[in-house]
């Protein structure tokens, strides 16, 4: 009797034994997995988009210098045509008399070109827009955008400095393709700053931060009805600049 009750004992530590192992296995697995999870978060949360990135990048590298820069600028050849490229990020929002939404980041792209009355002010044209949903060729139902036109003016308040402050109106378009979405236009106008760097003679470099607000109409549907549709954007941009014709 003893001996079976021995056995029986050991037979029960071993199996307690095993238990236990196997529930610090389940542990290690499960906080393990804890880990992967709350890394692949952290991984998800911390890396944007890679175009953001590269703006972010190209902003800091142009203002960085752009302080010592100006202090030794001289007055440059003044050309009669300029044209650029823009490119940066909008925080967007659509709003209408039924509803608000939430800003949200959307790719900002823009062309700009112009004539330059002498070496303080400028005056142009500008295409530009904001990219909501992309667009698919194979999918009609697919894509949105808000874009404008405008006439714009860059005045420059300080002769030997490379700043300028930029005024603008014209057309704002919208374009959704979504499933009950629809197609409309209205007025926009636009205000900010920059800091042109010129490189050369001819190029140069400029981040632009500015507000952009517009209406887009209204919309009535058997879908829906909307009235008083419009939209503001804050957006920050690095712009490429050339400069050419014959100098004045």
């Amino acid at each position: 009797m003893p001996i079976a009750i021995s056995s029986r004992f050991a037979m029960a530590k071993s199996s307690v034994l095993n238990l236990d192992r196997r529930d610090g296995v389940e542990g290690m697995k499960i906080n393990r997995l804890s880990l992967f999870r709350s890394g692949y978060v952290a991984t998800r949360s911390s890396s944007g988009p890679a175009w953001r990135q590269l703006v972010t990048l190209l902003v800091g590298l142009i203002l960085v210098p752009a302080v010592a820069y100006a202090q030794g600028r001289q007055e440059l050849t003044v050309r009669p045509w300029w044209v650029g490229l823009e490119l940066g990020d909008g925080q967007i929002k659509l709003t209408s008399d039924q509803f608000s939404g939430a800003r949200n980041s959307a790719f900002a792209l823009g062309f700009v070109g112009g004539h330059s009355l002498g070496n303080r002010v400028r005056i142009g044209l500008e295409f530009n827009g904001w990219l909501l949903q992309s667009f698919n060729t194979t999918n009609p139902a697919v894509g949105e955008s808000v874009s404008n036109v405008l006439g714009l003016v860059d005045a420059f308040p300080i002769r030997k400095a490379p700043i300028f402050l930029r005024a603008g109106a014209g057309l704002a378009l919208y374009q959704n393709n979504r499933p009950g979405g629809s197609n409309s236009g209205g007025w926009s106008w636009t205000a900010g700053a920059g800091y042109e760097i010129r490189l050369t003679e001819r190029f140069g470099l400029a981040p632009i931060v500015d507000y952009a607000v517009g209406s887009l109409g209204d919309v009535r549907n058997v879908i829906t009805m909307q009235t008083g549709r419009r939209y503001s954007v804050v957006e920050f941009r690095a712009a490429t600049l050339w400069h050419f014709g014959r100098p004045e």
